[in-house]
């Protein structure tokens, strides 16, 4: 159906693609995984004719035997959507947010003059329905919306005509593993019942395994392994391949969190939210986001909270951050009591956190030596360009980064530097926020690694939230599940994903992807 033929690809001096060629088949499944920047994403945009101005592509792309790579906007115009499908890797800017997500999916319907405006009307409805989202309502907008059910209009958008063929990028980075395991298994059904095939663009290695009949290996721009899925797996043949697998599975070399005083005491917590409008006959109602929740760090331990996407992590951290207050409970740091918003500055000072995404938690028109620096308002100190370069250099940085804006950074490395805020002003707890979940898995394993590290050196604990089990059981001492705003399940971490009692965590186990057994090459 795809066909690719040496394609190479130049933007200005740097060369971005060289010589990938590779095909997919009817109905087939297709892997394409590596590092963040390894082209898996330009040669997506390359096959679609979405490539940047001044790109400079060579080789041939030819979709059911017509070649695609030089051709006319107009006809690929044509081709887009209706024959060729794409769901792009975050949803919400791949949505329009003034209009509902009804009218997007009519829009591809009536762009290809489909169908008129009360049959798109009428198609988009079911296809929404078929992506399950048929009791949410077409009428919504995409900030009223989940991540996981923003992916599904992403999803009902790029199969609105049926295309034969759909790339995914990405279409399941960041998103919890019960809503992940539901998004894979809508795209497995659409492949079975159109018979379309899927192109799946990810550094998820399970996902891969779970999913793809076919998988191609890329790095610097170019391929280094393909071949049969369980083949490549069971016996790769390129170095880069087994680097891949080995970091997939990595466990940090760390020592368990000596059982000593509690750093962190959460103590009952009650988080309420508005929920409507008041009405006639009574007051505005309330959501209880967090409810009774209690949890305790203990110096030098690492403590994981998992959980799905809405059931109160969120809201927990932005509480014990001192960003929300509580409606009842307590939450003491250190044995101080936490009373948000009026945190002391040196009570603040003793934690920290690494968000999710760290270029959009600095400030992009600073330098290095100015972000790093931010918690030093809190606790001043006299030498402060040398507290910036020790903390850029225990992350595997040089003090030179310092005088660097963010935007000159990779994602992994833009990743150390938010390590780096965190530990520059010394805390004695880190928060960290789903900070390896957007992370390729090379990547993932040496920010474990420094992670366990600087525990050690600097005796840090950490409350690590994820929805990646895997990470959370190689780097946890104990793990706590959360469910609908209350704990349900805690305890040692290999007990927990060993043997676990509620019903919810072996939901949350079992629709983890793995690697099957006996899968990886010793």
């Amino acid at each position: 159906m795809l066909s690719i033929d040496r394609l190479s690809l130049r933007i200005g001096a740097a060369e971005i693609l060289r010589d990938v060629s590779f095909d997919i088949g009817a109905g087939e499944v297709f892997g394409l995984v590596g590092e963040s920047g390894s082209g898996k994403s330009m040669t997506a945009l390359a096959a679609m004719g979405l490539l940047p101005r001044g790109a400079a592509p060579s080789g041939r792309v030819a979709f059911e035997g017509r070649q695609i790579l030089a051709a006319k906007e107009r006809a690929m115009c044509a081709l887009r959507g209706r024959e060729i499908g794409m769901i792009f890797q975050e949803p919400m800017t791949a949505l329009n947010p003034l209009k509902t997500i009804g009218d997007q999916v009519a829009e591809t319907l009536l762009v290809h003059g489909a169908a008129g405006r009360f049959e798109a009307r009428r198609v988009a409805e079911a296809r929404l329905d078929r992506v399950g989202l048929g009791a949410v309502g077409a009428e919504r907008f995409p900030h009223e919306l989940s991540g996981g059910q923003r992916q599904r209009v992403c999803i009902a958008l790029a199969v609105a005509l049926r295309p034969k063929l759909l790339i995914a990028d990405e279409p399941t980075t960041a998103l919890d593993v019960t809503t992940q395991a539901q998004i894979l298994d809508l795209l497995k059904g659409l492949v079975d019942e159109d018979g379309m095939a899927l192109w799946l663009i990810t550094h998820d290695l399970a996902v891969v395994a779970d999913v793809a009949d076919h998988v191609a290996v890329m790095r610097d721009g170019a391929l280094v392994e393909a071949g049969r899925t369980e083949a490549v797996f069971r016996a790769p043949k390129a170095a880069y391949t087994r680097k891949l697998m080995a970091d997939s599975t990595h466990v940090p070399d760390r020592k368990a969190g000596a059982q000593s005083a509690p750093i962190l005491e959460v103590s009952g917590a009650v988080r309420d939210y508005p929920a409507g409008r008041a009405g006639l006959f009574g007051p505005r109602k309330s959501f209880r986001a967090v409810d009774g929740v209690s949890l305790t760090v203990r110096a030098g331990e690492s403590v994981g909270l998992v959980g799905e996407s809405g059931c109160g992590k969120s809201t927990l951290t932005r509480a014990i951050l001192g960003l929300d207050a509580l409606q009842g409970g307590e939450i003491r740091l250190d044995g101080e009591r936490i009373a948000a918003p009026a945190v002391p500055p040196p009570l603040r000072a003793k934690m920290q956190v690494v968000f999710q995404d760290p270029f959009g938690s600095f400030n992009p028109r600073h330098k290095v030596a100015r972000l790093v620096a931010e918690p030093f308002h809190l606790t001043p100190v006299p030498d402060i360009g040398a507290r910036v370069a020790e903390a850029l250099e225990a992350v595997g940085l040089a003090p030179g980064d310092a005088e660097k804006y963010i935007h000159e950074f990779s994602g992994g490395q833009r990743q150390r530097i938010a390590i780096a805020r965190a530990i520059v002003i010394r805390p004695k707890l880190v928060v960290l926020d789903e900070a390896v979940s957007a992370l390729d898995v090379s990547i993932r394993a040496r920010i474990l690694d420094l992670l366990a590290e600087l525990q050690a050196r600097f005796g840090l604990s950490y409350l690590f939230i994820s929805h990646d089990l895997s990470v959370v059981r190689a780097v946890t001492d104990r793990v706590l599940v959360m469910q609908a705003g209350r704990i349900v399940e805690e305890g040692a971490t290999e007990q927990v994903f060993g043997a676990p009692a509620h019903a919810y965590t072996r939901a949350l186990i079992a629709a983890a992807p793995r690697i099957p057994e006996g899968w990886l090459a010793a």
